[in-house]
């Protein structure tokens, strides 16, 4: 039995893999670990990690629930250095993973690779995806969890209604945004491709290229403005948002 080295594309992490001498090992391709923070805590079983991209101005958030039985449910995954990662492991042992959008699946490849039974959920479970999908949302509804795709849109964007106390957190992942003041080119950028004026909002980049029915965001928001279980909001892409909920939900509605 000999013991090998597979490094990923970025050469900061590697993984042990063990094998016959003979037979050669997996190759595994990861995504690069970019800079992260320590879990925050928004409720008793309820945190979010802040993580970045190559592109500094463009934060990006992971969802962390922690369910009944103390496992945990992971939201729009972010990789991260061992460090990290048991600081995650802290909180409790990651069981489900949900592929929040189309487009944010970067690093769940990493996340099955470090826990082989995390249970992988989406909506269309058959489209092609990095990692294979075990069931669809309605695996949620037992654990007391309303999880549905984003309306009148594209790109499977999942929306998760996390039971908190008190009421629940609304979890979404591309279409709403929370803008911060950036200035030079890239804060030009981010007022021409987020929300209009800046802060909470509809992103404009999301809504030009995925929403194909802006009459039924538009209503799913304003339902959403007239209930008061809704206690946060938490973005795939900004700051959370966790006063003045029906107010911030309104004028999306009407800038959408």
């Amino acid at each position: 039995m000999q013991t090998t080295r597979a490094e990923t594309i970025d050469g900061k992490r590697d993984i042990e893999m063990k094998g016959a001498p003979d037979v050669p090992p997996p190759t595994v391709t990861l995504a690069p670990i970019y800079p992260y923070e320590a879990p925050r805590q928004f409720a008793s079983d309820l945190w979010q990690i802040r993580g970045s991209l190559s592109i500094p101005v463009l934060p990006r958030y992971m969802t962390v629930y922690r369910l009944p039985d103390g496992k945990l449910l992971l939201y729009s995954v972010i990789a991260m250095h061992d460090e990290g990662m048991r600081a995650l492991e802290a909180l409790g042992t990651p069981a489900i993973m949900v592929m929040p959008h189309d487009r944010h699946q970067m690093d769940a490849p990493f996340y099955k690779q470090r826990y082989p039974e995390l249970r992988v959920l989406a909506p269309a479970p058959s489209s092609a995806r990095r990692v294979p999908v075990d069931a669809d949302l309605d695996a949620l509804t037992a654990l007391g969890i309303c999880a549905y795709p984003l309306p009148g849109a594209t790109y499977h964007e999942v929306i998760l209604e996390l039971p908190i106390d008190g009421g629940v957190a609304l979890c979404t992942c591309e279409l709403l945004g929370n803008a911060l003041s950036t200035r030079g080119f890239l804060g030009l950028l981010m007022k021409l491709l987020g929300p209009p004026g800046g802060g909470f909002g509809v992103n404009r980049a999301v809504r030009w290229r995925e929403v194909d029915d802006r009459n039924e965001v538009r209503r799913w928001l304003r339902g959403l403005a007239e209930r008061t279980d809704i206690k946060m909001i938490l973005l795939g892409h900004g700051a959370a948002v966790t006063a003045n909920i029906p107010a911030a939900l309104r004028r999306a509605a009407e800038e959408s």
